[in-house]
């Protein structure tokens, strides 16, 4: 048992040297949400099309920082599994951004559903390492938490103004989650003996 904790310590010491992808994802994120309120009347059709871009870089930046770390925090099984379904919803709704433009609501509903989920479940990981700045990422994602439910329990009734406010408001609240999480990873090797990381 103690050679397994051992190991796993051992993993999670090792530097992320991708950390820096989640940083453009957030700041990406962040541009995105506030160009919604610059630009409220165009914003429902052009948030269709940019939140499949915002999946796919996203996605994209999971299973980079993922498959380039044998980091523990980056192969959990939740971070890769949300990073493959954020490629492929991502790919599809740069395909046919007619559908997006369509299902919007429920769909980025769902989005910060699992993605609050994953922040809450990694910023978990990271407090009981005892690594700092993690309740931040639990706050944030209880946030995006309560953003998604709003936006699910009336999706369509709620109005395209609704949304598209909600849209930019959880966009902002995400890209700076990245961007505290892009932080935290780059710092994480730090907190444990210099010896085990590489």
């Amino acid at each position: 048992m103690k050679h397994r904790f051992d190991n796993i310590t051992k993993r999670a010491s090792r530097a992320i040297r991708h950390w820096w992808i989640f940083a453009i994802a957030g700041v990406l994120g962040i541009i995105l949400g506030i160009a919604v309120f610059f630009f409220p009347l165009q914003s429902y059709v052009v948030l269709s099309i940019l939140f499949g871009v915002l999946m796919l870089v996203v996605g994209s930046a999971k299973l980079i920082a993922a498959s380039t770390s044998d980091n523990f925090f980056m192969m959990k099984s939740y971070v890769i599994i949300g990073g493959v379904l954020d490629v492929v919803l991502g790919i599809f709704l740069c395909v046919y951004p007619e559908i997006t433009l369509v299902l919007l609501p429920i769909m980025m509903g769902f989005w910060m559903l699992y993605n609050s989920f994953i922040l809450i479940g990694l910023a978990g990981e990271l407090d009981t390492f005892g690594i700092r700045g993690t309740g931040w990422l639990t706050g944030g994602g209880i946030l995006l938490l309560a953003l998604s439910i709003i936006v699910l329990v009336n999706p369509f009734g709620a109005g395209i103004a609704t949304v598209v406010v909600l849209a930019g408001i959880g966009l902002i609240v995400f890209g700076i989650l990245l961007c505290v999480l892009a932080k935290t990873l780059k710092e994480v090797h730090t907190h444990f003996d210099p010896d085990s990381a590489f």
